[in-house]
């Protein structure tokens, strides 16, 4: 149980330093953060609170794959593809 606590401050502190760099400043990234958070902090059933750790754990990968996007088509801007 405690290890399941631990991991869910975890993941909020990453996906927190990763919502720093997020693409569209409108979206308003730690406020959706800290909503989606707060009704799960008094949560002690282990099953809802692994189920909440996967998708929070999705979410943070999903992220990360668009910032990987974002720089992929920034480099493909910079450098053009070569004609042969």
């Amino acid at each position: 149980m405690r290890e399941l606590v631990f991991r869910a401050r975890q993941l909020y502190k990453e996906l927190s330093v990763l919502g720093r760099s997020y693409p569209d400043p409108n979206y308003r990234f730690h406020e959706k953060l800290r909503r989606c958070f707060a009704p799960q902090a008094g949560q002690r059933d282990e099953e809802q609170l692994k189920s909440a750790i996967a998708k929070a754990e999705f979410i943070k990968k999903e992220i990360e794959t668009l910032y990987f996007l974002k720089k992929y088509r920034a480099m493909r801007r910079a450098y053009p593809k070569l004609e042969e």
